[in-house]
């Protein structure tokens, strides 16, 4: 009888795998028991992935799609893309988010409670945690980087750099402005979120931080008041 391999069983196996991973550790999960938490054997896990390190990459691979992903395709609906960027996933999200057009307080500010109410989240911390304890290994911390948080970056960077064509804000580099938006955001929640500590925020915490990044970003990046 010819078994015939499927994509939700696929699926299902690498969603095992983030769990045991973010449990264990790459060095102390098994084959065993991720087969086992699908109710499936370890043969049939193999016929999927030859190796643990090759479903670990897979893994890599697709969080960092969708951790980057659901970003740049929020950010590319709303027009802060650049059409050259391939998308790697697909996001309901508002429409339009990133105006260039648009008041730039007003949509860093819907854009920033964005990002906390949706990427501070106990799955999206916990995969950035495999991520730095995976990334021992070069290799995999390079290509999570790169296919995740690089890619994000660049479509925020794109949007400054629409802005400061319009003469919205003072001139500067586009991409060490992404930067430091988003190290903004993260500056008061990200350490918490990442040690365990405060892995989800009320509506409350986040207009406020939102609030307070965006006075130190628009006092470092926005137009001195007219004489």
């Amino acid at each position: 009888m010819v078994r015939v391999k499927t994509e939700a069983r696929r699926q299902n196996f690498l969603a095992a795998a983030r769990d045991v991973f973010q449990e264990m550790g790459f060095d102390h999960a098994s084959m065993d028991e991720i087969a086992a938490r699908v109710g499936s054997s370890k043969a049939t896990l193999y016929r999927y992935f030859d190796s643990k390190e090759t479903l670990f990459m897979e893994l890599v691979q697709s969080s960092a799609n969708a951790q980057g992903g659901d970003m740049m395709a929020m950010l590319h609906q709303s027009g802060g893309a650049a059409p050259d960027l391939e998308l790697t996933s697909e996001v309901a999200v508002p429409n339009p988010m990133l105006d260039p057009g648009e008041d730039v307080e007003s949509t860093l500010t819907k854009f920033g409670r964005y990002i906390l109410k949706n990427f501070h989240t106990p799955k999206s911390l916990g995969v950035r945690r495999m991520m730095i304890a995976a990334a021992v290994n070069p290799e995999i911390g390079k290509t999570y980087y790169e296919q995740g948080p690089a890619r994000a970056t660049q479509y925020l960077a794109n949007y400054f750099a629409n802005i400061i064509k319009a003469g919205k804000v003072r001139d500067a580099d586009p991409h060490v402005m992404a930067c430091h938006f988003y190290g903004l955001l993260q500056s008061e929640v990200h350490q918490v979120g990442l040690l365990n500590v405060l892995t989800t925020l009320d509506d409350e915490r986040i207009a406020a931080t939102v609030e307070r990044a965006m006075d130190v970003f628009l006092r470092a990046y926005g137009l001195p008041p007219k004489i």
